[in-house]
């Protein structure tokens, strides 16, 4: 594509040359021969022969002003040339990035293949992103890095255009100069009788205008396509840019899920083990409380005080005493039913729990625990796991906070006391993309010729509040200037975005050059598109 358009550059601006050369290298002999019948003193000016106006000729009437004026020339086309150089050379020193594809793709091998590339605008934009990632941790920051560096290249490009700028307006300046140094020899120094004197100072005026009129117009015609130039390689970086940040994003998600679970496992002590602890003591050499059996069972010395108080008698005798009360044991454990998909980062509130026993009476005062799988969010103070007794009817409420990423998500609530297989319950959610938030725009400025489909299909990429991308969410793509046309023919086309939260229209342009403008309705929000049709 960039290729394309560099030899579209080079090719508009040779005809431009060759059609300026072409008008005033030869006018038509019939002009010269009747300013030479009109006076003979046109002859002695050295204006041409009757043959017709030469090229050098003509130029050689400016008085001197040509070599200031094609002196700016050599200068712009020196300086365009050697932007095109830079811009051609940076296109291919990262020509193995832009073919890269980061999907998948891990940490260390993204550092490796930015790493070994050559120096070019990709190459420095992606390593100053992947630093500030390893830096930060937070890839929510890209998107102000990469807007920083464009405007940056934007700046950059905007001084190489003032200069362009400059020389333009000097060298028409220039012509205007001989204009006025013309007008002046006409009218000093001998009269306006002296048609010689009227001729020469005519043609320094007519001649030192043309030149710097034209230098002027190619200058200004060819900085204004390398600018277009420009602005297209400028998009594809930010383009792949955006690809990285959205896989840092990927990456930045999985690690801090991965690290906060590791961490509040290795914090906290299940209660099944410290109930196997029994009485041991803490390292403060306090008894811990969660450790204590909840049941009301006398110890095993106090037995053997009564069995002492009893010496003599027969052991056969206690066995006759009353039993000792007990609490229900846990049989069932009933979770309140929750919504199969809900938005990411969403917080479900209250869950109720219900434990009861075989005689299906509450059972109060029981250890339950609920863990929450790596990945699917977090409980209450961010933990992902606690352990709480259930009240006098039974029950507990806990909540439970959704991740920002989409995907499965899953809990489990648990009695570990109980042996009862009804008292493990596992729960399951799924987090499903947000409501749309902002989109990226893909395709526009394109051009191609009448009847023919653009390069690229129009594309609106959508995503959510999180970035994740927003699936199933229709777009509208609406024709609203040209006769270009959908695959299907008509002016409208409605498509829904994919997994990857794109929808995308190929778009023929109309019979007719000229541009075609095609909006898409995302939400509240309509984007714009433009397109050049272009003549074979």
């Amino acid at each position: 594509m960039i290729r394309h358009r560099a030899r579209r550059l080079w090719l508009r601006s040779g005809i431009f040359l060759v059609t300026v050369g072409g008008i005033l290298g030869l006018v038509p002999p019939t002009f010269a021969q009747q300013a030479a019948d009109t006076t003979s003193a046109a002859a002695d000016t050295g204006l041409g022969s009757g043959d017709g106006f030469l090229l050098w000729d003509l130029i050689g009437e400016a008085g001197g002003f040509q070599y200031p004026i094609f002196g700016l020339l050599g200068i712009g086309l020196f300086l365009i040339s050697a932007k095109l150089y830079e811009l051609y050379s940076d296109r291919r020193a990262a020509q193995e990035l832009e073919e890269a594809s980061l999907e998948g793709m891990e940490m260390n091998r993204i550092a490796m293949l930015v790493a070994n590339q050559k120096k070019s605008m990709l190459a420095d934009l992606q390593a100053t992103m992947l630093n500030v990632f390893q830096t930060t941790k937070d890839a929510g920051t890209l998107h102000e890095e990469i807007a920083n560096f464009i405007q940056f290249q934007r700046e950059r490009f905007g001084t190489f255009k003032q200069r362009i700028d400059f020389l333009a307006d000097t060298a028409g300046a220039v012509g205007l100069l001989g204009t006025v140094w013309g007008i002046l020899r006409v009218f000093t120094g001998g009269g306006i009788d002296d048609e010689q004197r009227v001729l020469a100072g005519m043609g320094i005026a007519l001649v030192s205008t043309l030149l710097g009129l034209v230098v002027s117009i190619t200058l200004n015609l060819i900085s204004t396509e390398v600018y277009s130039f420009f602005d297209n390689r400028l998009d594809q970086i930010e383009d792949k840019a955006d690809e990285l940040r959205f896989r840092l994003l990927e990456l930045g998600l999985s690690q801090n899920g991965t690290a906060a679970s590791g961490a509040e496992s290795s914090a906290e002590v299940p209660p099944a083990e410290a109930r196997a602890s029994g009485s041991q003591s803490t390292q403060s050499g306090r008894p811990d409380p969660q450790a204590q059996a909840p049941a009301a069972i006398p110890p095993e010395d106090e037995f053997a005080s009564e069995r002492g108080s009893g010496a003599g008698q027969p052991v056969a005798e206690h066995t006759d005493s009353p039993a000792v009360a007990t609490e229900p044991t846990p049989k069932q454990l009933d979770v309140a039913e929750l919504s199969e998909a809900v938005p990411v980062a969403s917080s479900l509130t209250d869950i109720s729990v219900k434990l009861q026993g075989g005689d299906g009476e509450p059972v109060a005062d029981e250890v339950v625990q609920v863990e929450v799988e790596n990945g699917s969010g977090h409980l209450e103070d961010g933990r992902s796991q606690i352990t709480r007794r259930t009240g006098n009817d039974g029950t507990l409420t806990f909540d439970w906070c959704l991740p920002e990423a989409p995907g499965p998500c899953s809990a489990v609530v648990d009695v570990p006391s109980a042996d009862a297989s009804g008292t493990t319950v596992h729960l399951s959610v799924r987090a499903h993309p947000g409501a749309p938030k902002r989109y990226a725009q893909g395709g526009n400025n394109q051009g191609a010729e009448v009847g023919s489909p653009l390069p690229k299909p129009l594309s609106v990429r959508i995503f959510d509040a999180y970035n994740n991308p927003v699936p199933d969410h229709q777009v509208k793509f609406q024709v609203e200037s040209g006769e270009g046309r959908f695959d299907t023919g008509k002016a409208s086309v409605a498509v829904p975005t994919n997994e990857s939260g794109e929808a995308a229209a190929t778009f023929w342009v109309g019979e007719e050059p000229g541009l075609n403008t095609v909006s898409a309705v995302v939400g509240d929000e309509k984007v714009s598109f433009q397109a050049m049709v272009l003549e074979q």
